[in-house]
């Protein structure tokens, strides 16, 4: 079996010491963002929340130096406000959006936020979060300040759409008036680089840079996996030929030309309407005129007949049933329809499957880890007992921002320098390797 390590820093536990004064470990997370304490949450580390207070200036419009600067204010502001012990780490984290060099921050009023996603809608545009950690050593503050920076495309986004989003009152409180892990984030083309540094705090990084100041790492308590957590198509199974298919069907019938089935391995994998996108920009149609016809008619032949020419990968059935056999929870979480995703794993599998979890206008999309967290918590287990596996980047990220392990398939859609890219603890050569790598990492 070819499997591949990697570190993941998800799983560093930072150790934690009591003080008084009501302050419970000496990790402080100087923001009051929501976002930034669930993804810390998701690591496992203990923290106690100091939000600063305050007003931050910056000296420069250059973004990483801005962001370097905000973060180190914000940390400093908590550090001399507050007695804290020796070994206290202090946490500062600010997010900008660039646009064309330009600082977006967030909108003064609902026009704004639509003039702001109408520039933002089919281009691409920067994220930048800075992060300082300050260590205190012998009575002195020791400071470590990086940034990240990750690039998000947006498909083109009708101002009717815009408006609509607008008014829901999401993009208010947000720099570049939207949030990915919320509702606009459905219009996300592509990602480059840290998906967590978009929503706040590039914890990968975060973790590593406190693990070279020499941060201890707390024992790990090895949790045994209870719940193996699988993608659909692609994972489980062969869908190209479906996908490929139909959606050439629903081109031909609109005037446009076919696309060839290699092509689909690159447009699947961000559901269905992302899918559908991709596919009339590639045929021509770049304004995406036909899109609201051609998504709808693709959804009808899909619900219709979901597993036309759909197969399971060869040895994929066995290891899932031994797997079930050891007494292993399994569920399937796919960007597929939700009612699609359960027809096709219940013709294929039967009622193997314990959880099925698609697409839903409830649940976002991944890698936003919404599905695998929500299956964790229909089957009570903890994400830390959890392997999820799949086939492409944002697969990766979805395990990775769920805080589970996540592995790597080969036999799917996507290459192995994508999979390592994105994260990928281990990667499997076959379907086979699956009950193999539960056997042999079940304890870890």
């Amino acid at each position: 079996m070819a499997v591949r390590e990697r570190v993941y820093y998800s799983m560093l536990k930072i150790e934690g010491t009591d003080f008084s004064g009501g302050i419970m470990n000496n990790i402080i997370l100087a923001s009051a963002s929501p976002r930034r304490k669930d993804l810390l949450k998701l690591a496992g580390v203990r923290f106690t929340v100091l939000p600063a207070t305050g007003e931050e200036q910056i000296s420069t419009d250059i973004p990483w130096e801005a962001v370097e600067q905000l973060s180190l204010q914000k940390a400093q502001m908590v550090a001399k406000s507050h007695s804290l012990e020796e070994g206290t780490l202090v946490i500062g984290a600010d997010t900008i959006v660039v646009y064309q060099g330009k600082i977006l921050g967030k909108p003064k009023d609902a026009e704004d936020a639509v003039r702001t996603l109408l520039d933002l809608q089919g281009n691409t545009h920067q994220v930048y979060t800075g992060v300082t950690v300050l260590k205190k050593q012998e009575g002195q503050w020791i400071p470590n300040t990086f940034w990240e920076c990750t690039d998000v495309t947006f498909y083109p986004v009708s101002p009717e759409e815009i408006q609509a989003y607008v008014e829901t009152g999401e993009p208010m409180d947000k720099a570049g008036s939207y949030g990915i892990q919320g509702t606009f984030g459905i219009y996300v083309k592509e990602i480059q680089g840290d998906y967590n540094n978009v929503i706040g705090l590039p914890l990968g990084r975060l973790l590593y840079e406190t693990k070279k100041m020499g941060i201890k790492k707390k024992k790990i308590i090895k949790k045994k996996k209870k719940l193996c957590i699988f993608d659909l198509d692609g994972t489980l199974a062969f869908t190209l030929d479906s996908m490929a298919t139909v959606a050439n069907q629903v081109l031909t019938e609109l005037g446009l030309k076919e696309l060839p089935t290699e092509k689909f391995k690159y447009y699947c994998g961000d559901g269905a309407d992302m899918l559908v996108r991709r596919c009339l920009e590639d045929a021509g149609d770049l304004q995406l005129d036909h899109y609201e016809e051609a998504r709808k008619m693709y959804r009808e032949r899909f619900d219709k007949d979901p597993l036309y020419k759909v197969s399971i990968y060869p040895h994929m059935m066995e290891s899932l049933k031994a797997l079930k056999e050891a007494g292993v929870k399994i569920a399937v979480c796919s960007n597929k329809p939700h009612v699609a995703s359960v027809k096709v794993v219940e013709e294929l599998f039967g009622d193997l499957f314990d959880v099925v979890i698609g697409q839903s206008a409830q649940i976002r999309r991944k890698p936003a880890p919404d599905e695998p967290l929500k299956a964790a918590q229909i089957m009570n287990v903890k994400p830390e007992e959890c392997m999820y596996f799949g086939d492409t980047g944002t697969d990766m990220q979805t395990g990775k921002a769920a805080g589970m392990m996540t592995v790597g398939v080969l036999w799917g859609y996507r290459t192995r320098d994508e999979l390592i890219a994105n994260g990928a603890d281990f990667l499997l050569e076959t379907p086979e390797d699956v009950w193999k790598i539960y056997r042999e990492k079940k304890d870890d």
